[in-house]
């Protein structure tokens, strides 16, 4: 078992359950890309510190994904809306 097995990378807790968060989106591929969290921290990730690092960063003239401009709840509530709109067609 490697030392970090088991850990949260963001928050350092030992648990018994981590998901694989990616911090772009699309680069499955590069291993440097992933980070073992907690399923608190990887909500805490994906709905609070992306949409704001993505502020922050962009206002430094830094280029992010545009999916880390919001928040997954966000991002789902605009592909559902899309979806019932296109149901209603």
């Amino acid at each position: 078992m490697k030392k970090t097995e088991g850990i949260c990378e963001m928050c350092g807790h030992y648990v018994a359950v981590r998901q694989k968060s990616h911090i772009f989106d699309g680069r499955n591929d590069i291993p440097d890309n992933i980070l073992m969290l907690c399923p608190s921290c990887h909500i805490i990730f994906d709905t609070r510190l992306k949409p704001k690092l993505y502020k922050a960063l962009a206002a430094s003239g830094i280029q992010l994904p545009e999916a880390w401009s919001k928040s997954i709840y966000e991002r789902a509530a605009e592909a559902s809306a899309l979806a019932r709109e296109r149901k209603k067609r």
